[in-house]
């Protein structure tokens, strides 16, 4: 059988017994692709500091008649992005991203919104020293494209607007705004609170195109409220932790909501 050539992400790598590696890519041709990279621990030539985590590669793989895992034959390095492991904020904010793909993705389910979108965050991160801020532009735009748009126009129980000066919450398991006069019908535990400008920055981050997000300037506080919200969104709707959290926001604040009340 032929080999196949494709183009992709890893999102994640791990070793296997003693001399091979299992990886995992993104990628617009196949979506989420598992292989097994035979001894690439001990290669030297074909996959040597190329399948590292957040590397862009292009494989030639066989893939095998009854599914499951594809054999790796042969790596080419793309794009190392370098930086994401140089820095620790920036190697965090990758690995976030990447647990995020491996979580909402499927295999041979490619979507070329979702790899640009891959692609775009990891450049930023490369380059930007703006890393939590390119994580909320990432996870607004993610969940867009995954049919989780958040839903910040008004409050989900009176309908009322935004109000200049009036704190709101935000209730992961209606994806939506309470505002302060609905606010004592809800357990403060299953809320995150949001200003007026960080709700605005949010809904402006949702319509504009990637290249012109940074244009946006979120404060410290926006930027906290808005990484609170989408860990515990993301939470709320997978119903399992990531790790990473705790390492961008600091244990105290991620242990703040618990989507099992």
């Amino acid at each position: 059988m032929a080999l196949k050539q494709t183009t992709g992400v890893v999102i994640k790598v791990f070793d296997h017994g003693e001399s091979d590696k299992i990886v995992v890519l993104y990628g617009p041709q196949k979506g989420k692709l598992a292989g097994i990279a035979k001894g690439a621990k001990k290669s030297k030539k074909r996959f040597s500091n190329k399948l590292e985590l957040f590397s862009r590669l292009e494989i030639l793989f066989d893939e095998r008649p009854r599914g499951g895992l594809v054999q790796i034959t042969e790596a080419e390095l793309l794009d190392s992005y370098i930086n994401l492991r140089e820095d620790y904020d920036r190697y965090i904010g990758a690995t976030l991203i990447c647990e995020l793909m491996n979580y909402w993705t499927k295999e041979n389910d490619p979507d070329k919104h979702v790899y640009d979108l891959l692609t775009w965050a990891l450049q930023e991160l490369n380059r930007s020293d703006l890393s939590k801020t390119i994580l909320i532009f990432f996870q607004v735009k993610l969940f867009t494209l995954l049919g989780y748009k958040l839903h910040l126009d008004s409050c989900i129980l009176c309908g009322t607007t935004g109000q200049s000066g009036v704190p709101y919450g935000f209730l992961p398991s209606r994806n939506g705004l309470i505002c302060t006069g609905c606010r004592p019908s809800i357990d403060p535990r299953d809320m995150i609170s949001l200003s007026l400008g960080t709700i605005r920055l949010l809904q402006n981050a949702q319509e504009l195109p990637l290249e012109k997000l940074n244009r946006l300037r979120f404060s410290k506080s926006s930027i906290k409220e808005a990484l609170l919200l989408f860990r515990a969104y993301g939470q709320y709707l997978l119903q399992r932790e990531i790790t990473v959290w705790n390492f961008i926001l600091g244990k105290q604040q991620a242990a703040s909501f618990s989507p099992d009340r």
